[in-house]
């Protein structure tokens, strides 16, 4: 609309074309309305693509009502119909790009029957400055298909990228039900015969210190802390060990986020670092997510400690931090953190899973999980989700 206005004013001035400038204002006056109106109507709409075909359909009946006005055919803008059906093709179908070329060839057609024509004073445009007019116009023609195909390119590329995260996250959601009916399942087969070894390794530790057997005390000592350590497992496979409430989020203070923590790891210290005092967010999955991170904190430096913990707001994002004073991981080891069943714990002492739930887990609050960590210097395991969530 700009650029059309600004047409007029440099014929009028500068060529000293006649032309009925007030109809053309008019014209213009109307795709400034219905432009005003469009955006008012689809400013809180998410669902606006049933309106593409009748918008397109007023744009050519305007553009038509311009070249009316202002040369016909030998106006050299009427090669501005090509954006047009250009953008119909690559927002339309294919029925509908066809009635875009139809109604532009018909609205063409009918300049040949119809129209102002162009004059200097009183005199017919004459062929020089109908030539400059026409390579303007390509010129023009050509930069906005390009610029608009461009734009919808890229947007089409970006909707591709996020089917693509929304698939990828999908599949792991379905991946952690899958191990969380695994794990449940085995916890509740494997619950009643745990707990029958676990009594009957009791049994034997006592009836062992009773006759004074050190050695087959002990054995039923290791036995039953073998037991303790099975259910450990499965607790963290099913990713409930300290589960809490329902997905409705709730202002959790983060001293409270560390309290929880601290229960879970026992002796090792949970200190907590300046930053925002609290987050917005479900408890449970926050809790499940930021366990196996501290858990993993714990780890690295062998149950001392600390474990530190510290929220902060960066670029929309909220980020719970996790980090630790161990001796940090190298580079090739940084790259397999995160992958199911990759672990660089003893035998025994991890599943290869807790970061793995941890990322699942975040993912479900909209966010991620990133590591950085440099070999003596610790690890700082990063949870990040929209700082919608967070206060």
């Amino acid at each position: 609309m700009s650029g059309q206005t600004l047409t007029l004013l440099i014929v009028a001035l500068a060529l000293e074309v006649k032309l009925p400038y007030l109809a053309l204002g008019a014209v213009i006056g109307v795709t400034v309305v219905t432009n005003l109106a469009l955006t008012w109507a689809v400013r809180d709409q998410r669902e606006w693509g049933s309106l593409v075909p009748g918008v397109l359909c007023l744009d050519i009946c305007l553009l038509t009502a311009l070249l009316y006005l202002s040369g016909g055919p030998k106006n050299p803008f009427s090669i501005l119909y090509v954006v047009h059906v250009a953008m119909a093709a690559v927002t339309l179908s294919l029925r509908w790009t066809s009635f875009m070329v139809g109604l532009s060839a018909a609205c063409y057609g009918l300049l040949f029957v119809a129209h102002v024509p162009l004059r200097v004073s009183q005199e017919e445009i004459g062929f020089p400055l109908y030539q400059a007019g026409t390579w303007f116009s390509v010129s023009l023609v050509a930069s906005l298909v390009a610029f608009y195909t461009g734009r919808v390119t890229v947007a089409l590329r970006g909707r591709d990228r996020q089917l693509a995260q929304a698939r990828e996250v999908a599949l792991r959601n379905e991946r952690l039900a899958s191990l969380t009916t695994l794990a449940a399942g085995a916890a509740h087969e494997l619950g009643t015969p745990l707990g029958t070894i676990a009594v009957a390794a009791k049994e034997l530790e006592l009836a062992a210190e009773r006759a004074a057997h050190t050695e087959l005390a002990e054995d039923a000592r290791l036995i039953r802390s073998q037991v303790d350590r099975c259910r450990e497992i499965l607790d963290r496979m099913s990713a409930s060990t300290i589960s809490q409430g329902g997905p409705a989020a709730a202002q959790i203070p983060l001293l409270e986020i560390a309290a929880a923590l601290q229960h879970a790891l026992g002796e090792t210290p949970v200190e907590v670092e300046p930053g925002l005092e609290g987050v917005l967010a479900p408890r449970g999955e926050l809790l499940q997510a930021l366990l196996p991170l501290a858990q993993n904190a714990r780890d690295a430096t062998g149950g001392a400690g600390p474990v530190r913990l510290r929220a902060q707001a960066v670029d929309g994002w909220v980020e719970v931090q996790v980090r630790d004073e161990g001796p940090g991981m190298p580079a090739a080891v940084l790259a397999r953190a995160g992958e199911p069943f990759y672990t660089t714990k003893e035998p025994g002492q991890g599943t290869g899973l807790g970061l793995h739930v941890a990322r699942l887990l975040a993912e479900q609050l909209g966010g991620d999980v990133q590591l950085a960590s440099e070999v003596g210097r610790g690890t700082t395991a990063t949870l990040r989700f929209p700082q919608s969530e967070a206060t």
